[in-house]
């Protein structure tokens, strides 16, 4: 392949701009959603109090939702930031529902640059970096949106999936999510990186490998399109019977090895090759899979489920990837059933453990938290089983529950996932933000908390700060 067209007009499009292309030292401390590929780590030490540091504005966005313009600020679900070290300072990723991707400086809030994309950002990028050669298109950010503000979700190309330049927002290439059987062509999930290759599930039900270097994408028109290795299906037509075009996958996938677990829309995980269009396995759990599983100690991955499209609660689920079919699932930890907006209860967000800060963390063994849509959060031991049993989100099963040690009830609702960090839950909800520290016994307790905000996003903490973005129209540093 003739590289030199593809570099004379990356290096053309960077003078346009007024750029100017240097070596960059970048440390990537949190790269993707959850901290990595095997969703697991939240950051290195939380704050002991939620004060404002600083705030920076995110804007304002309008985007079609259920047949109507909506309008939306801030981030919401699951707009977690990425956070790097560039040239000895820390800068932050941040998406917006006003459609802009912005680099921030984690110092001050100062907006470096932003760009904007087609739609709302819901979710979080993930960072590529080639690791040698042309500086002006090394490093990329994969970043899904929702679908295109204002085209025909049936005849028009969605662009919902893009790779722009970390170092200036540039965008080096993007990808059409096809119309299917699902009734969504967004991109929510992060995707993940294997060597130079990139994975990531699409709304529309389909499984991408490609390549996110742009020396290797295509021209379009007056775009690039990014080189496409394989795609696979993350549904069944047997499917549409029970969900009709409620297919979209939303979680990110987990990494392990080279095998990428995804917890798709029909109600079943897909073990799925990072190589090849192969299935390695599935595993039928039922219901509308929307969150992203964190790997274990013990190698296992805990998912939450929603209650829909199951006659069982919703709750969360202990799976060990070793084992085939229904043997898979170690444990089943239910919630009652709440209504909450749209929802009727179980897990939106994403269960989080300590298991990447060491056993003794907390000093209560390896714990995991989770909360429902009607805010109640939970605090338990994965690896220790309780004497109550339950038959599962299908009612067809008798599994073990796992040791509860503790849950409270937060003042309003929540989709948002909480991060645990060391012996530290940061979590957000309908109407506020909670910091808590997990005692010796296993017992939360309320550190501090802020009050008539809205946080849906996912934050993460570095040195004693945290970092999170509210539905106000504000990222915020606390300390």
């Amino acid at each position: 392949m003739n590289l030199f067209p593809i570099r004379c007009f990356l290096w053309s499009w960077s003078l346009c701009l007024g750029t100017f292309v240097h070596a960059a030292d970048v440390t990537p401390l949190i790269p993707t959603y959850l901290g990595n590929f095997q969703r697991n780590f939240y950051g290195n030490q939380a704050p002991e109090k939620l004060r404002i540091l600083w705030r920076t504005p995110l804007g304002t966005g309008e985007t079609f939702f259920k047949e109507r313009i909506n309008r939306m600020s801030g981030a919401g679900w699951t707009g977690q930031p990425l956070l790097f070290r560039e040239n000895g300072k820390l800068v932050l990723i941040q998406v917006s529902l006003d459609h802009h991707l912005r680099k921030i400086d984690a110092s001050n809030g100062t907006v470096l640059w932003q760009v904007k994309l087609g739609d709302s950002i819901k979710g979080t990028p993930t960072y590529f970096d080639r690791g040698h050669g042309d500086e002006a298109t090394r490093r990329v950010l994969i970043t899904g949106s929702r679908h295109g503000f204002g085209i025909d979700l049936r005849r028009d190309p969605a662009w919902s999936l893009r790779g722009l330049s970390f170092d200036d927002g540039r965008e080096f290439w993007r990808h059409n999510t096809v119309l299917t059987d699902s009734n969504s062509r967004d991109c929510d999930a992060s995707a993940i990186i294997i060597g130079q290759r990139a994975a990531v599930p699409l709304e529309n039900g389909k499984f991408l490998l490609l390549s996110p270097d742009p020396l290797k994408s295509r021209p379009f028109e007056q775009w690039r399109l990014p080189q496409v290795d394989a795609t696979s299906m993350l549904y069944q037509k047997k499917d549409l019977a029970s969900h009709g075009a409620e297919l979209s996958c939303e979680s990110s996938p987990t990494l392990i090895n080279d095998i990428a677990y995804v917890a798709a829309g029909c109600g079943r995980i897909y073990a799925k090759s990072t190589k090849s269009r192969f299935t390695h396995a599935t595993i039928d759990v039922g219901g509308d899979l929307e969150s992203t599983m964190p790997l274990t100690h013990d190698g296992c991955l805990l998912l939450g489920i929603e209650k829909q499209f199951i006659p069982g609660p919703g709750g969360v689920l202990k799976i060990d990837p070793k084992r085939k079919g229904r043997d898979a699932l170690v444990w089943f930890l239910p919630w009652d059933d709440a209504t909450f907006y749209e929802w009727q209860g179980g897990i939106v967000g994403s269960v989080t453990c300590n298991d990447a800060y060491g056993p003794s963390a907390a000093g209560a063994g390896h714990l995991a938290c989770a909360v429902s849509v009607d805010g109640t959060l939970r605090l338990f031991d994965h690896t220790q089983l309780s004497e109550k049993r339950h038959p599962g989100p299908m009612l067809d099963l008798d599994l073990p529950q796992p040791k509860v040690l503790d849950e409270i009830r937060l003042p309003m609702g929540t989709i948002s996932t909480p991060i645990f960090v060391k012996d530290s839950i940061l979590i957000g909800y309908d109407n506020g933000l909670d910091l808590y520290r997990v005692t010796a016994q296993g017992k939360l307790q309320l550190l501090d908390r802020i009050v008539k905000k809205m946080f849906d996003a996912t934050p993460i903490v570095w040195d004693g700060k945290a970092y999170i973005a509210s539905r106000d129209g504000y990222l915020y540093c606390l300390y």
